[in-house]
């Protein structure tokens, strides 16, 4: 045991294999030979005198008696120790906000107290951790039209309800996969040079989206086969998104005035008054028969220029194209992990 080092307490096991390594080297007068209380304390990683102090207490006899050595259990019982301080912790900390209970540090400077000792007593178990999970904040309004949504479902049948099959219902969900961790736990040899990720933005990471049609399980009488609910699955950059400003200045370029709102000039107003869509979206199939409608000698080379421009705007429009592509050379992490997106995406419709 090193200098300085603060002694610990044996526990009633550990106290018994010492007594029982002292007889195997203590001699027929029973007494223990020297170097003995030495060897028995590195092996326990307490002092010799510890050891000296648990050999006298067994009183071992080995005149052929029956009992050889005394009862030599810890004496420290479990209230031994410093009173506590504050015995009233757990009432003072159900008074304090639960905005400043998230983390010791805050919680320590409500109660006025060193984050060592708090955490003391939470070792002890004078108080839990407890999760707390974000549920919907709904209103009473809120709460009626999720209700109305479900009764229309329910439908009457000679007398008794019963919920709607759904068959003719198509459910078209987003679904948003990141392509990294802020953080990530990585394994390499002895004095290797990991190499360091980067990113543009820490609150914009690189994410994929795809978009999935499902409807219920059903037989297919056609094909004599189980239809397996998926209607497809796409990647948004089958989709082209306008947004709303780009629209609105492509307005005001070709007819002139002033007579509309671009929407970073008081976009929230326009937004409360439902006014202003968050995003305009449009199908592939769609887009190429508006500009092959349109006069394409005049009209071809502006609306590439305008495609440009927002592809150029958009935030992931580089990802994009290399998703499209299929051409992910730089970033191993980025192949993992798209991989496992759309495998994620195909067992989650299965």
């Amino acid at each position: 045991m090193l200098k300085g080092q603060k002694k610990k307490n044996l526990t009633d096991s550990e106290c018994n294999s010492m007594v029982q390594h002292l007889l195997l080297r203590c001699t027929k007068a029973g007494k223990i030979p020297m170097g003995a209380a030495d060897e028995v304390a590195q092996l326990f990683d307490c002092t010799p005198s510890t050891v000296r102090r648990i050999w006298r207490r067994a009183s071992v006899n080995l005149s052929g008696s029956k009992t050889i050595c005394r009862n030599v259990n810890q004496r420290k019982k479990s209230t031994c120790g410093r009173k506590r301080l504050h015995k009233d912790l757990p009432k003072r900390i159900q008074a304090i906000p639960q905005s400043r209970r998230y983390c010791f540090r805050s919680l320590a400077h409500a109660l006025g107290m060193p984050k060592s000792t708090l955490h003391d007593y939470f070792k002890r178990g004078v108080f839990a951790k407890y999760s707390s999970v974000l549920i919907p904040a709904l209103t009473e309004s809120n709460n009626v039209c999720r209700l109305k949504w479900a009764l229309d479902y329910v439908c009457d049948r000679d007398g008794a309800k019963y919920f709607d099959d759904m068959y003719d219902t198509v459910h078209v969900d987003e679904k948003w996969f990141f392509m990294t961790r802020l953080q990530k736990k990585v394994y390499g040899a002895i004095g290797e040079k990991i190499k360091q990720r980067a990113c543009k933005s820490k609150h914009h990471l690189l994410k994929v989206m795809f978009l999935t049609a499902v409807a219920r399980l059903r037989w297919d009488e056609t094909c004599g086969e189980w239809f397996d609910r998926k209607l497809g699955t796409w990647h948004f950059t089958e989709i082209n998104f306008l947004t709303l400003q780009r629209c609105l200045q492509e307005v005001i370029l070709n007819k002139g005035g002033n007579d509309y709102k671009i929407p970073h000039m008081r976009k929230d107003v326009l937004h409360a008054r439902g006014k202003l869509p968050e995003m305009v979206s449009c199908d592939r199939d769609a887009w190429s028969f508006g500009c092959a409608y349109l006069d394409g000698a005049d009209y071809s080379a502006h609306m590439h220029k305008l495609s440009l421009e927002i592809l150029q705007s958009m935030e992931m429009s580089a990802f994009c194209s290399q998703i499209e592509a299929l051409n992910i050379v730089d970033d191993t992490d980025a192949d993992d992990n798209l991989v496992a997106a759309l495998g994620l995406v195909e067992l989650s419709y299965e």
